[in-house]
């Protein structure tokens, strides 16, 4: 029977791997790294990599980067790709002193688009000291 692992417990495994490896390059090596480690306490356990990045952007010295591709096709968007919160237009002024939107931008994580829409293709999680 699958066992899902605590939030609390999944989140010290992901600080244990990043502090020691400082960079994981990828959402889905990084959920293995963090499964692996989890197994040896209940091989039950089952953790998706989803789950890994959304409790990875929870935990205070963890910087997680996204590879961006282009999507042209894409219609306004209303919550981020990386974290699923709020997205905010960025607004600017043209050379007529109109104010326009010229971007989004995640009101939670560090992601940031212009109107061509960049949507995340690969996740990089870095580990930064806490200050």
């Amino acid at each position: 029977m699958k066992k899902i692992p605590p939030k609390d417990r999944v989140k010290e495994v992901i600080k244990q791997i990043l502090s020691s490896r400082f960079k994981v390059d990828t959402q889905e090596e990084l959920s293995k790294l963090v499964l692996k480690k989890l197994k040896k306490e209940d091989k039950n356990y089952t953790l998706s990599p989803r789950r890994v990045k959304e409790l990875a952007l929870t935990i205070a010295g963890v910087e997680v980067k996204a590879k961006t591709k282009k999507m042209p096709k894409m219609e306004k968007i209303e919550v981020c790709p990386v974290c699923g919160s709020k997205i905010a237009p960025l607004k600017g002024r043209n050379l007529l002193n109109q104010v326009m939107t010229i971007g989004y931008k995640c009101m939670n994580c560090a992601y940031q688009s212009d109107l061509e829409h960049f949507m995340p293709m690969k996740y990089i999680f870095i580990w930064k000291v806490p200050i």
